[in-house]
C-alpha cells in the first residue's frame, strides 16, 4: 500500500471511530440499526489491526502517527502512555511527553590571543544546559546549569601577572540559575523565587553567551565580577499605567547580598535590595527607546554594618526601516553607574564607570559593532596588582570592535579585537593590552541565545 493509501484509510478509519452510537431511524429500527453500526465498528477495528500491524513490518512512522490519532479518536488509549489522574486545580491529563520540561544545550568556545601576559589558547568559555517548563497555566520553571573558563590570571582574586605562561582556568560547573515564576497575577504582577540574574539594567540579565559581543562590558565586570550580578531570592515585576512613557514597568527585588565584589559575599547579615523602573517610548513604526533607572544597596562586610550603594541608567535605542527588519538594523546601548563604596574606616569611595556601543546590521546575517568603556574601580576589590596600592578613581578605558556573522539562528561566529589601558593589573587584565577574540556558540534545542 502506498504512503499516500494508507494515510487516506487512516485519516476514513478516524472518522469511521467518531460517528455516533446512537441510531437516527425511528423506534421500531433502532435495534436493527444498532447491530448493522455494531457489526461496521468490528469490521473497521479488524482492519484498523491489519494496519498496525503493516505499520509494524513496514516502518511507515506518518501512517503510524495517524494510527495513533485514529486510536485516541475511537477511545482506544495507548497502554505505553499512562496519563495524569484528576488533581487539585483541575482534570488536566498530561501525558509523560508532555510532562518533560524543554531542554537546550548551549556552547560558548572562543580562540584568544593577547599580546600581554595571558597565553594564546583554545577556551571554552561557557556550556550551558537550560530546562524550562510550564508547571501549570500560572506557573512556569526555568533552570541553568553552566560551565565557564577564563584565560588565566584573569579570575577575581588572582594575580594576572603571576605567571605569563599558564593554560586557561579549569572549567567550573554551577547552577547558574533556577527559579520559579508566577505569571498573569492580579493588578498585572509577576513573582520571581530562586536564584535569577537580576534586573539590573539590560545587559546584566543576558546569558554570556547571548551579548552582543564576546565579553561583557567592563563596567558591568568591575562592579558584579565576570558572572554578573545573580541572585537568591524573590522578584516582583509590575506593570504600570502609561504615567510618562507609552509602558511603564517597576522591579523589586530582595536577594541575598552575596556578590563577592559588591556586597557582602558568602557571609550577610542583612539581604541586598534593588529598585527599576523602565519606560518605553515608541518613536515611530520605525523605531522605539527604552529608559531605565536602577537603584541597589546592601552589606559589603560580614557584619552588616557597611553598605554599598549603587545607582544607574540605562539606555537602549533599536531602529529597523520598514520593510527591511531582516537586513538593515540599528541599535544604540548604553548604560551610566555611579557607586558608594563603604570602607572600614568610614570613609566612602565613589566610583562613576559607564559604557556605550553601536552595532549596525549590514546584511540579513552580518553586523558590525563598536563599544567603548570607561570605568572607575569601585574599591580595593577589584585591584589584583599587589605592586600598585589601591587609589579611589583609577581605573581602565577600552575600544572594543566587534563582526558578527550569524550562520544560522542557531550557530554564530564573531571576530573581536579590544585595546586597553589600565591604572593597575585587574582581574579582566593585565595593565595595558590588546586582545582578539575569535567566538563560535551554538544552541541545541528550542531555546537559543536568549536575550531580554
Amino acid at each position: 500500500m502506498s504512503t499516500h493509501r494508507s494515510v487516506g484509510a487512516a485519516v476514513l478509519l478516524a472518522a469511521a471511530l467518531l460517528l455516533p452510537t446512537g441510531a437516527g431511524a425511528q423506534d421500531d429500527d433502532r435495534d436493527e440499526e444498532l447491530q448493522r453500526l455494531k457489526e461496521q465498528i468490528e469490521e473497521l477495528q479488524k482492519r484498523l489491526a491489519a494496519l498496525e500491524q503493516q505499520v509494524a513490518e513496514t516502518g511507515d512512522d506518518e501512517l503510524g502517527a495517524l494510527l495513533q490519532e485514529a486510536r485516541q479518536a475511537g477511545g482506544r488509549g495507548d497502554d505505553s502512555q499512562p496519563v495524569k489522574e484528576p488533581g487539585p486545580g483541575g482534570s488536566g491529563q498530561r501525558n509523560l511527553s508532555a510532562m518533560n520540561p524543554e531542554i537546550s544545550f548551549l556552547g560558548d568556545f572562543s580562540y584568544g590571543w593577547s599580546d600581554g601576559p595571558v597565553r594564546d589558547e583554545f577556551l571554552l568559555r561557557g556550556a550551558e544546559l537550560s530546562f524550562q517548563a510550564p508547571l501549570d497555566p500560572y506557573t512556569r520553571f526555568k533552570a541553568t546549569l553552566a560551565g565557564h573558563q577564563e584565560p588565566a590570571g584573569l579570575e577575581f582574586g588572582e594575580d594576572p601577572t603571576a605567571d605569563g605562561h599558564a593554560h586557561g582556568e579549569e572549567i567550573s560547573i554551577n547552577l547558574e540559575e533556577v527559579y520559579m515564576e508566577w505569571i498573569g497575577l492580579p493588578l498585572h504582577t509577576g513573582v520571581r523565587l530562586g536564584k535569577f540574574r537580576q534586573q539590573f539594567g539590560t545587559l546584566n540579565r543576558w546569558h554570556p553567551h547571548a551579548l552582543p559581543s564576546a565579553d561583557s562590558p567592563l563596567a558591568l565586570q568591575n562592579v558584579f565580577g565576570h558572572e554578573g550580578l545573580i541572585g537568591l531570592g524573590v522578584g516582583i515585576d509590575f506593570r504600570l499605567p502609561g504615567i510618562w512613557a507609552g509602558s511603564n514597568g517597576l522591579t523589586v527585588e530582595v536577594t541575598n547580598a552575596d556578590n563577592s565584589l559588591a556586597f557582602a559575599g558568602a557571609h550577610f547579615s542583612d539581604p541586598s535590595f534593588l529598585l527599576r523602573h523602565t519606560g518605553f517610548f515608541d518613536l515611530g513604526p520605525w523605531s522605539y527607546l527604552e529608559l531605565g533607572f536602577n537603584g541597589m544597596t546592601g552589606p559589603n562586610n560580614e557584619e552588616g554594618d557597611r553598605d554599598t550603594r549603587i545607582g544607574s541608567f540605562d539606555f537602549n535605542y533599536l531602529w529597523e526601516p520598514e520593510g527591511k527588519g531582516k537586513y538593515r538594523g540599528l541599535e544604540l546601548r548604553g548604560e551610566f553607574i555611579r557607586s558608594l563604596f563603604e570602607e572600614e574606616d568610614g570613609s566612602i569611595v565613589g566610583a562613576n564607570s559607564w559604557y556605550t556601543y553601536v552595532q549596525w546590521q549590514l546584511a540579513r546575517n552580518w553586523f558590525i559593532g563598536m563599544r567603548y568603556d570607561d570605568t572607575e574601580l569601585m574599591s580595593d576589590r577589584v585591584a589584583k596588582d599587589p605592586d600598585v596600592p589601591f587609589v579611589p578613581g583609577m581605573g581602565e578605558t577600552a575600544l572594543t570592535g566587534f563582526v558578527t556573522f550569524w550562520q544560522s539562528e542557531y550557530v554564530r561566529l564573531r571576530f573581536q579585537v579590544q585595546n586597553a589601558d589600565r591604572d593597575v593589573a585587574l582581574a579582566t587584565g593585565p595593565m595595558d593590552d590588546t586582545r582578539a577574540w575569535l567566538q563560535v556558540t551554538f544552541a541545541a534545542g528550542p531555546h537559543k541565545h536568549e536575550s531580554y
